[in-house]
């Protein structure tokens, strides 16, 4: 017996070694065709038969176990052209080397958002821009919300807040929308996110893609008509069979402020006899009697026992002295840290792949007494082979959040600014000994904002799971089937809790205090969002023509609830739970709501002899939103382009393509919009909005027109032109008493626009040891409103922006100052005079450029004139536009050996900020520019010609400042060492970098930052968290 299963084996043996013997293996290294560097992790698949390798760190291959026969091999590598060619197999060793030429226009990239299927870039008919990992990686953003910031033309980012974790704006080319927000929909991993970007960490990021305008994103319907971005994370597919890759990242850094307010370091009131600014500690005003203990050091602020009160000089000209000249800004504002962990395993093992991850993310600020925010985010990412025709893909995130965010709230920052620098921050309380004494100035209420910083606690938890699972099936070499689900899960708690010895205005006390005897407030969140969608996808070739189709089905399933309790006046102390308070002074509020969503499409795509290309897609979605009479609303969109150099040979020019897109796409209306709503108090109901059954999605169509080229295979440029028309706008309209209710939601305006966009890619330079990268993107984009079917009204904070039919969208309307005597005296009448000759004697223009009256110069008489109507009123006009003329970006990097440099530049041309503070700053006398101290005589202004401006909160001119700037938004200089064999085993890499976020903003703006509240509405209010800078230095580990 035993001989038989060893002559077996020996036979089994021989068959085995006869048939490796008649296959063939090919080996061979892929380098730049420039440099001579080997390239790792390229793909070099045989593809009949799709079995391939990726090649090693010193750009090796080898791919065995091929039949001898003919093949097309193809190598692929992100950055580089494509190469396909055929390739003879022959029995044993093969070899083919392959040199790959730098894609500068990235003409073979694969995007697969807005289209049937993935389709190289040289073949889109649609404007999808596209951001990889190596251009994200150079500077990590502190979340994806921000790392597209100048790095795509049309699109907008502005951080709406400096507060850490915070959210970012978002907007692709124009704001096509009255009364809902600008930000597009964002879909990663196949999630369509109802959350935001700001929890969700850059380093797990493989490529973003920007599907641009109503024409690229018709595909997502009614969800899209501000765009969409893709976001897809890594997955460990590119790797060999038995690679593993860890990846270590750690960071740690600082964040500041780079600029600070200018305020006023003199005042305007009479200083007492013998007062000594270089002697004494606090500031001594003619009659006011001081307590003798009183030094501002340990005992100042406010007190009961100083008497009388400070007295405006003559002159009102603010340049007396206080005895400390404190930076109250510098002293509050302090240094924060900012920490990074990151670590990354990615492996393939036979048909299955793998990418898991873990980040620790700290960001501390720079407010005192606040901890800041914390991320940590774990992610799972798998791909599975299971047959030949069968994939099952997962993509897994869980996220926990913590928030701990100014106490006191935005109130803080004015508190701050309205601080006189001989005000000490530092006193404890003279009554209790708390820290922060609140009262720390004798001359007004503000309150110390260390004080609710130390005693205020504001505190957010998040927890937020975002899941995809996918089955591919490939039935055919023509029909593929597809099914997807995904969910979010998102889950926030907020809490405030003041204690009962918080101290306010108002009791009894000498002091002017009473404990507010405390309250506790919660809020908690819950959103529950669940997709299933179907596709089925054909491929079919006819001769020269390809014809890709693809059908699909979506159920979009969305719950949110939400839940608030606030409570007053603790009966129990020091007990932050609502059993602490009676009954009576707690009150609840909820909500909730539900949306069910269905939407099919088809699209269809020709490609002719790879030059003509046509796609024609066609949506029908269903909502739940929309009103019961327009439950249905279709989208489509029809594209086409020629590929030029195809056809003709242009000397210089590798690639031409020009191209021509049409499509719609809408945004849906609100959940309560389309319902009747009533206010409750106290058990009773009453009307409040008129539900509408009609109301449908607001729809946006626009025509794009797009000149692709590549020169020389060093330059890439893209020219794009669109046009788009917004209608069925919603807005709040209105109604007659007669009816019962005050408003109804309507389809009742029109918006139109036009965005222009410019990109250029170059490599400058490229040689073994030297290489330079450039990067430009432009864009301009202007909305008019052309229809309007109600009345013209003001809107946004502070009522500073005008909707009006005929007006651009973002015109700042108020009042505005006489500049020229001309202006009066031709409309005389109006300020009451009887002829143009008096009027012309009684003014002048003063050396700021303001009419005022004549003689009045540096005296509390001059005040400037406002501009007035033919009927004597005051002129409402245009006094200033938010949007910009233009926005660009401007990217450099310069590679040598190891060493690496990057910079990114950000700049922004027109656009106007109204700035309230400033306005609210001169209200009290702190504004900078009101201080006089070493002008010359005949060059100062009193309190009372700058308090004019004030002009008791009203819009006016004097505070629309331009919003222009050149931002150096991201740095880094990095090291790459690369171990030489046997000194570091196991180590492919070590890179060191100095990273710089925001560092330097050039502006003539007077604010913290010319990113100044939203996008839409650039409105510097009082209480906004300031945008900050931050330097890093960061250390990662490739194994």
């Amino acid at each position: 017996m035993f001989k038989k299963l060893l002559s077996l084996a020996i036979l089994s043996s021989l068959f085995t070694v006869s048939v490796f013997a008649q296959s063939g293996t090919l080996s061979g290294t892929v380098t730049d065709a420039s440099t001579g560097e080997s390239l790792p992790a390229v793909n070099v698949v045989l593809t009949e038969i799709m079995k391939g390798a990726s090649t090693n760190a010193d750009g090796e291959y080898q791919i065995t176990g091929i039949e001898p026969g003919t093949y097309t091999v193809e190598v692929t590598y992100i950055g580089y052209s494509t190469i396909s060619q055929d390739v003879s197999i022959s029995a044993g060793a093969n070899t083919l080397d392959f040199e790959m030429s730098t894609d500068v226009g990235l003409l073979d990239e694969i995007v697969v958002s807005g289209v049937a299927d993935g389709t190289p870039r040289k073949k889109l008919t649609v404007s999808v821009a596209k951001v990889d990992a190596a251009q994200l990686s150079k500077v990590p953003a502190t979340s994806v919300a921000s790392s597209l910031s100048a790095k795509v033309s049309g699109v907008q980012i502005r951080s709406t807040t400096g507060t850490p974790g915070g959210n970012a704006d978002i907007q692709v080319r124009s704001d096509n929308n009255l009364s809902v927000g600008s930000n597009p929909l964002v879909i990663v991993d196949g999630v369509m996110i109802e959350g935001d970007l700001g929890d969700i960490n850059t380093d797990d990021i493989e490529s973003i893609e920007v599907v641009k305008g109503a024409a690229a994103s018709a595909l997502y319907g009614s969800r899209a008509g501000n765009g969409v971005v893709v976001v897809s994370t890594k997955r460990g597919s590119l790797l060999r069979d038995g690679d593993v890759k860890v990846t270590i990242r750690q960071e740690v850094g600082f964040q500041d402020l780079d600029k600070f307010i200018d305020l006023a370091d003199h005042h305007a009131f009479v200083l007492a006899d013998g007062f000594d600014p270089k002697s004494d500690t606090y500031t001594k005003y003619a009659g006011v009697v001081y307590p003798a203990d009183y030094d501002g050091i340990t005992i100042g602020g406010y007190d009961p026992d100083i008497i009388g009160s400070r007295v405006l000089a003559d002159d009102e000209y603010m340049d007396n002295k206080f005895a400390v000249g404190r930076d109250v800004q510098k002293e509050f504002f302090t240094r924060g840290t900012n920490m990074t962990n990151y670590f990354a395993l990615a492996s393939r093992v036979g048909n299955l792949n793998l990418f898991t991850s873990f980040e620790n993310n700290r960001q501390e600020g720079i407010i005192p007494n606040t901890d800041g925010y914390g991320r940590r985010n774990f992610r799972i990412n798998s791909d599975w082979q299971v047959n030949d025709w069968l994939k099952v893909s997962t993509s897994n995130l869980m996220i926990r959040t913590t928030s701990n965010t100014p106490g006191g709230g935005s109130g803080l920052f004015f508190d701050l600014v309205l601080a006189e620098p001989d005000n000490n921050f530092f006193l404890n309380d003279p009554v209790d000994g708390q820290k922060y004494y609140s009262r720390h100035n004798q001359w007004s209420n503000e309150t110390n904002p260390l004080y609710l910083t130390s005693k205020n606690e504001r505190n957010e938890t998040g927890q937020r799971f975002l899941g995809s699972y996918a089955a591919t099936a490939d039935l055919t070499d023509w029909l593929e089937l597809k099914a997807t689900y995904s969910m979010e899960n998102n889950n926030e708690r907020y809490t405030s809790y003041y204690p009962y010895d918080t101290w306010e205005l108002g009791g009894s006390d000498p002091y002017g205090l009473t404990y507010s005897e405390g309250s506790l407030y919660k809020y908690s969140i819950e959103e529950q969002s669940e997709n299933v969608q179907l596709f089925a996808t054909t491929r079919f070739q006819f001769g020269d023509l390809f014809v890709k189709a693809q059908f699909s089905y979506l159920n979009e399933d969305y719950h949110r609830e939400w839940f608030s309790t606030d409570a007053q006046n603790f009966k129990i102390i020091d007990v932050p739970d609502f059993s602490a308070f009676v009954k009576e002074d707690i009150s609840a509020n909820s909500f909730q709501s539900d949306i069910i969503s269905e939407n099919y499409f088809g699209i269809l795509s020709f490609d002719y002899d790879d030059k003509y290309l046509l796609d024609a897609m066609y949506r029908i979605d269903s909502s739940s939103l929309f009103g019961e009479d327009n439950r249905t609303n279709p989208y489509y969109r029809i594209s086409a382009a020629y590929r030029v150099t195809e056809d003709f040979d242009l000397e210089m020019v590798d690639e031409l393509k020009i191209r021509v897109a049409q499509g719609t796409a809408g945004i849906r209306p609100e959940f309560a919009w389309q319902y009747e709503a009533f206010n409750l108090s106290s058990g009773t109901a009453s009307k409040s909005q008129l539900g509408n059954k009609a109301l449908k999605p607001s729809e946006t169509k626009e025509t794009e027109f797009g000149i692709n080229a590549t020169i020389m295979q060093n330059y890439s440029i893209e020219f794009v032109y669109s046009q788009s028309i917004t209608t069925d706008q919603f807005l709040n309209v209105p109604l007659l008493p007669v009816t019962g209710y005050s408003n109804q939601y309507q389809n009742a305006g029109t918006l139109e626009g036009e965005t222009f966009e410019f990109n250029l890619q170059a490599n400058l330079i490229r040689t073994k040891d030297l290489l330079w990268d450039m990067g430009l993107t432009w864009s301009k984009s202007t909305q008019t409103i052309t229809e309007l079917r109600v009345p013209p009204f003001q809107s946004g904070p502070g009522s500073v922006f005008y909707i009006r039919e005929g007006e651009t969208y973002g015109a700042i309307y108020g009042y505005d100052w006489a500049t020229d005597v001309s202006q009066i005296t031709s409309n005389y009448a109006a300020y009451g005079y009887d002829t143009e000759a008096a009027a012309t004697a009684a003014y002048e223009v003063n050396n700021q450029g303001y009419v005022v009256p004549v003689g009045s110069q540096g005296t509390t008489d001059e005040k400037a004139v406002k501009l007035r109507d033919e009927f004597g009123n005051l002129a409402f006009v245009k006094i200033g536009d938010g949007r910009p003329d233009w926005t660009a970006g401007f990217s450099n990097t310069i590679s040598f050996k190891g060493l690496s440099a990057y910079v990114l530049l950000d700049f922004k041309q027109g656009g106007d900020v109204y700035n309230r503070k400033s306005q609210w700053l001169t209200r009290d006398s702190r504004n900078g520019i009101m201080d006089v101290f070493g002008l010359k005589e005949e060059e100062k202004k009193t309190m009372t010609y700058y308090q004019t401006f004030y002009d008791v909160n009203t819009n006016n001119s004097y505070w629309v400042e331009d919003g222009s700037y050149i931002k150096v938004r991201e740095v880094s200089l990095s090291y790459k060492f690369t171990p030489t064999a046997g000194t570091l085993d196991g180590i492919d890499a070590i890179t060191f970098s100095a990273l710089g976020r925001n560092l330097l903003t050039i502006t003539d703006y007077s604010g913290y930052d010319p990113e100044a509240g939203s996008i839409r509405n650039p409105f510097d209010s009082t209480g906004q968290y300031p945008n900050f800078r931050n330097f890093a230095f960061s250390v990662k580990f490739d194994f």
